[in-house]
């Protein structure tokens, strides 16, 4: 799914949106039992609890996609033209949430499989889009192309409030509040199928993590029977180690200058991007981009090789996730540098004293912890 299909989806929860029913169930996490269920007309809540489902629905739908939010597929099956999981999402989705022992069963794989020890909330709704036609000049007219049916999971932890002090109005006293279970924002959710280039596909599904270090790849692998896609974090880890094994076996490199290059490279092929699409580059496409950053053709052999071996020969990448926009960072054990990346090139590499030193001219006033503006300031006046 792109951001459009994303952020196209999240605007219709509004207030007068079209959800009918808010099915879902309360489960004590250590016990892994359903305490009570959900099972009510979305109309007839008052509003606050509107507005509160609507906001935990949202918020399935926000985060950076690649981290947060992932498009994934399920895993084949031999001997099956579609996995059971894939099979059982379209069930539910196809029962409208009507069939009980279909919910039941949908719950219980959850419980099973969602490893937590806190208490939390499932939540399920089941709507129905018109998806209506874009025209030439990108505005939605009346008529639908497509109907979109989709379910939609996420599951919410639920825990006691912080203890503290309240206003107590009919004693008129200032005492201990009452603790109760709160529902918290979701972490983690799915939408099934997938709304792809503003159409249901149904070999795929939207995952949504709240902390994507941990996304419960349980989930993914058992319920869903998906494969986990590497998160941004992991797709920046091995490129990071292929560029570090090319650099280390063709010595004659350096550093800090190939790096600054690569990352130059990367950051004009996704800032000159005009489309929505996602700029992904494979292992031609670094060979390039190696190329462009003083890469020798006689040490092609080594990229190409070490990008076999660290990330696989069709693999691809996000240019966006390998790029660094905030700072490029130089460390050792005691110092570390941090350098904007469009400021990168006034960072220098010299021999001075047959010492090999990191140069940055003082073009500029300085501080470090407040001083150095002053150190300047007498250098300039010497």
């Amino acid at each position: 799914m792109k951001n459009t299909d994303i952020l196209e989806l999240k605007k219709r929860y509004k207030k007068d949106n079209s959800i009918t029913r808010i099915q879902g169930c309360y489960v004590l996490g250590m016990e892994k039992k359903i305490q009570t269920y959900i099972d009510s007309w979305f109309s007839e809540l008052d509003e606050t609890e509107q507005f509160k489902y609507l906001e935990l629905i949202k918020k399935g739908f926000s985060g950076i996609l690649g981290k947060n939010l992932q498009t994934l597929s399920f895993k084949k099956q031999s001997g099956k033209d579609n996995p059971d999981s894939m099979m059982s999402l379209l069930a539910l989705r196809d029962s409208e949430l009507k069939n009980k022992d279909i919910l039941e069963a949908f719950y219980q794989s959850i419980i099973e499989n969602y490893v937590s020890v806190s208490n939390y909330l499932i939540l399920l709704i089941h709507d129905v889009y018109d998806v209506p036609v874009i025209g030439a000049d990108q505005f939605k007219e009346d008529e639908s192309e497509e109907t979109y049916s989709f379910i939609y999971c996420l599951i919410c932890p639920v825990e006691l409030c912080k203890p503290g002090l309240s206003y107590h109005e009919e004693d008129n006293v200032i005492g201990a509040r009452e603790r109760d279970w709160v529902v918290d924002m979701p972490d983690v959710g799915f939408l099934y199928p997938a709304f792809n280039d503003r159409s249901a596909d149904v070999n795929e599904l939207m995952y949504y993590c709240k902390n994507p270090k941990e996304n419960h790849p349980e989930l993914i692998e058992n319920l869903l029977g998906c494969s986990e896609l590497p998160s941004i974090d992991d797709e920046k880890e091995v490129f990071h180690q292929i560029v570090e094994d090319v650099i280390n076996e063709a010595k004659e490199y350096d550093t800090f200058e190939m790096v600054r290059s690569i990352n130059d490279c990367l950051t004009e092929m996704a800032e000159g991007n005009l489309s929505p699409e996602t700029v992904v580059i494979d292992r031609e496409g670094m060979k390039e981009v190696m190329r462009s950053a003083g890469l020798k053709e006689e040490h092609m052999k080594v990229f190409e090789t070490h990008f076999d071996e660290e990330a696989g020969e069709d693999a691809t990448f996000k240019v966006d996730s390998l790029r660094e926009k905030k700072n490029m960072t130089m460390k050792s054990d005691d110092v570390k540098i941090m350098v904007k990346p469009d400021s990168a090139d006034l960072v220098e590499i010299r021999v001075i004293d047959g010492r090999k030193c990191i140069v940055i001219p003082m073009n500029s006033d300085m501080e470090i912890n407040g001083i150095m503006k002053r150190i300047v300031d007498e250098i300039k006046g010497e």
